[in-house]
């Protein structure tokens, strides 16, 4: 799990700390924390000329056109929206400390230009009048405690005061959000929006901000919350063409569960212990068509530890490393990484792998590599077209590293639970001996 936290300093390994100026591509993470003020404030000392802001590569921002070493205010402000737009479509979430919108005159290029112009919105809905109004107070009740943001809410309540509140009248509000919290008066103070495939979650911001081990507490209750969130979002229903693809005793499990539920007088436990036999082997399907680091990355790992790899460390937020014990004595191991799309997969991986793989050298440990790619995702896999653009194809035969489809290796799953020693084994030894794309058999 990535974070990436602007204008709210959030102490933590997952989370880097940027502004909105020298942040790195927003959808490069799964998840962004915002405070809108501190968009504003850049853009009035943009605009005014009193401070001086500058890019991560180093260019500065000014109120006018982008030049040689200079990038237009308007066009930082539309990249950065374009690139949450881009966060959201692939399930990304965006957490908002919620306050007033503020319109912002004078920016060069961008007419209506406010607080929240970076942010998408759901369908005829914005981040203003009606939806969001101005409002103040203390008290917060927490409606939704098994709501990912529930505990954070509960934990965190006495030191939170909201500063705007939802108007539930305003069209669209009622199909695209879910409350969370409310003000003692009942007005809705924390709400989660959908918003394309992923989520805008907005909270009232701390009254003060934490300092010292407060911060600390407060930083690791909201990771807690960003996290339970992601993986809440990867439970989302599989599309319809994964039926197809079958494992041995998956459909008889699945039978054994829908007649467990048709029977009433089933007790609850035997219907808890069938849905539970069903997801052992189903959640290998997802290998298929998730994305993402716990709707991917957990079951590759798990997929991979099934078929004979010792994967270290197990829990998807930290990088992987595959383990294969040899026949004689010690081991060959892999640096892994997963990559995920709803188009081909392109070098965002390919620059993960190459950093770990080089410091991997520099301490004097070279290692393989090997990279999973799940791309065209919500196609079925016999339609894809190429997984992988090929200046991918071409950078994995430079460094010598594997990159396999999560396709291939739910066919390896499926030779596993089949008993197919022989298949299992060259494919294990196809994954760390590939230098390039790996094949079809």
């Amino acid at each position: 799990m990535r974070i990436l936290s602007l204008g709210v300093p959030l102490p933590g390994a997952p989370v880097d700390n940027h502004t909105f100026a020298n942040a790195p591509t927003l959808f490069d993470y799964d998840a962004v924390v915002a405070d809108p003020r501190a968009l504003s404030g850049l853009i009035e000392e943009t605009v005014s000329g009193d401070a001086e802001h500058q890019t991560r590569a180093g260019e500065r921002v000014v109120n006018g056109s982008s030049g040689n070493d200079a990038v237009g205010l308007a066009d930082l402000l539309r990249s950065r929206r374009d690139e949450a737009q881009r966060l959201l479509d692939r399930g990304g979430l965006v957490v908002c400390f919620a306050q007033p919108n503020a319109v912002h005159q004078g920016v060069a290029g961008f007419s209506g230009c406010d607080r929240y112009c970076w942010l998408p919105a759901p369908e005829s809905l914005h981040y203003g009048e009606p939806l969001l109004r101005r409002g103040s107070g203390s008290e917060i009740i927490v409606l939704e405690h098994d709501h990912p943001f529930g505990p954070f809410m509960e934990a965190m309540r006495t030191k939170l005061t909201y500063h705007a509140y939802y108007d539930e009248t305003a069209p669209g509000f009622a199909g695209a959000a879910n409350v969370i919290a409310r003000s003692a008066g009942g007005a809705a103070v924390a709400v989660q929006l959908k918003v394309a495939q992923g989520s805008v979650v907005f909270l009232p911001p701390p009254a003060r901000p934490p300092t010292s081990e407060a911060r600390y507490a407060f930083s690791n209750a909201l990771q807690d919350a960003i996290r339970h969130a992601l993986n809440v979002a990867s439970r989302s229903a599989a599309p319809a063409w994964v039926a197809e693809y079958d494992l041995p005793g998956l459909s008889e499990r699945i039978a054994g569960r829908d007649a467990a539920k048709a029977t009433a007088e089933q007790a609850n436990a035997e219907l808890l212990e069938q849905e539970e036999r069903v997801q052992e082997l189903d959640a290998y399907r997802a290998l298929l068509w998730q994305e993402g680091a716990y709707g991917l990355g957990r079951p590759v790992r798990d997929a991979l530890a099934l078929i004979g790899f010792r994967v270290a460390p197990p829990d998807a937020d930290a990088p992987a490393q595959l383990h294969l014990e040899k026949s004689g004595s010690g081991r060959r191991v892999a640096l892994l990484e997963v990559e995920a799309g709803i188009g081909a997969a392109g070098m965002a991986a390919h620059y993960r792998l190459r950093r770990r793989l080089e410091e991997a050298i520099a301490a004097g440990h070279p290692k393989r590599g090997l990279l999973i790619i799940n791309g065209h995702r919500t196609v079925a896999p016999a339609d894809r077209p190429p997984q992988y653009d090929d200046a991918l194809r071409i950078a994995a035969e430079s460094l010598r590293y594997c990159v396999a489809t999560t396709e291939q290796l739910f066919h390896a799953v499926r030779a596993e639970m089949s008993s197919d020693e022989v298949t299992v084994a060259a494919f294990r030894e196809r994954l760390l001996t590939t230098e390039g794309v790996l094949q079809e058999d």
